[in-house]
């Protein structure tokens, strides 16, 4: 009987299921960052305008919502209690943005109670915001 010596193979790395891991934890990692995003207003149906631009800086979110109720930061809150509360995040932030979010079935005279109510706070900073038009 003829015995074939054995002969060892070098050992290879693999590299077809190494790039399909890295790329598993590259999308763990993309949907994990997206996760971490934070969102402080409630949702709201925005009116649309073409000037809509995002903002970047330290914000306070004021949502109205058309059941007429008022959220800050989407802790749910009674429109006298405001005023006190943006003084207390006018603490925390020294030049906050007051981003104000109202649907579009908000009566005027509430958002503008609200923009009142904000300016009496000592907060001049203000901006409305509006889903972008769609064509």
């Amino acid at each position: 009987m003829l015995v074939k010596p054995v002969v060892s193979k070098r050992p290879r790395i693999e590299m077809v299921p190494l790039i399909d891991m890295f790329f598993l934890l590259l999308v763990f990692f993309i949907f994990g960052v997206f996760s971490m995003t934070m969102q402080q207003g409630i949702i709201v149906d925005l009116p649309s305008a073409a000037s809509a631009a995002s903002t970047k800086d330290d914000t306070i979110t004021i949502s109205l919502t058309a059941d007429g109720s008022l959220s800050l930061n989407a802790e749910p809150l009674a429109i006298e209690a405001l005023a006190p509360a943006l003084r207390q995040e006018h603490v925390h932030l020294p030049n906050p943005l007051v981003v104000i979010n109202a649907d579009r079935q908000v009566t005027h005279g509430r958002v503008i109670s609200v923009l009142d109510t904000v300016r009496q706070a000592g907060l001049q900073r203000v901006s409305f915001q509006t889903a972008p038009e769609t064509p």
